[in-house]
């Protein structure tokens, strides 16, 4: 087995991640590992690019790091034994949570025709399945990658027009919607635990994991005035807020 760690930076991976990722074990099945550094200030392209690169080593597995996660030593061993128990696992994150800390970055009931009919699914200690797990640390099984129409990552843009803010979002979810739709799963386990450092504070979140009474039960995110985030439980009747979408065109380059 061929394993490619692909790690997608701005130029400045945070220390604690650099510290746990010389901790990281790798599975005994390994046959051969190569690793990449990414560099840009666009995280959809540089996932494109690693997903590439994995496709010219002809390497089996696709481990993506990003460079504010802190590690387990297990890790990596973990999410690649979840994929081999499971020939249908396309994807299989880690657990971590947004890095202000507020909610588990996994989802449930997600489309990207409506973002905000998401849910956060009720998981434990092992392999939850799901409509969608962040990237900042999972494993992508390389052969689902052979059967996807180029380019493999898209995004959306988050137009806040009140709060005069826009970010890029959600090209995790969307490969996962994608490969969903070609009949592959994708899970979270739970069992693995990321730290997510917040270069601003410096502070690790979540600053104290939640209890399995919590994470046993599905849930979602409301906003409140403030504005203010808070975790209740999951509620499909609750009113949302209208999305609006307007499709743009991201037309990637590609250079030797």
């Amino acid at each position: 087995m061929r394993i490619l760690l692909a790690v997608p930076t701005s130029g400045k991976p945070t220390q604690p991640f650099l510290e746990s990722l010389q901790a990281l074990e790798l599975p005994a099945s390994a046959l051969a590992f190569d690793r990449i550094t990414i560099e840009g200030n666009f995280i959809p392209g540089q996932r494109e690019l690693a997903a590439r690169r994995a496709l010219t080593l002809d390497a089996d597995i696709l481990v993506m790091l990003d460079d504010d996660m802190i590690l387990p030593p297990k890790a990596i061993v973990s999410l690649v034994d979840a994929l081999l128990a499971d020939p249908r696992l396309a994807v299989v994150g880690a657990l971590y949570y947004s890095r202000d800390g507020i909610h588990p970055m996994v989802a449930d009931h997600w489309t990207s025709r409506d973002t905000t009919t998401a849910a956060i699914p009720a998981y434990d200690s092992g392999v939850t399945y799901c409509d969608g797990v962040g990237f900042g640390c999972c494993a992508i099984r390389v052969e689902v990658l052979r059967h996807m129409a180029r380019p493999f990552f898209n995004t959306q843009v988050y137009v806040e027009e009140h709060a005069a803010r826009v970010r890029i979002c959600n090209e995790d979810y969307l490969f996962c919607e994608n490969v969903r739709h070609d009949g592959w799963r994708v899970a979270l386990h739970a069992g693995v635990r990321c730290k997510h450092f917040d270069r601003a504070s410096g502070l690790m979140y979540p600053r104290e994991w939640e209890t399995a009474a919590a994470t046993s039960k599905p849930r979602m995110v409301v906003v409140e005035p403030g504005p203010r985030f808070r975790v209740v439980p999951y509620d499909p009747t609750h009113p949302t807020k209208a999305e609006y979408h307007e499709a743009a065109k991201v037309d990637y380059i590609i250079v030797d």
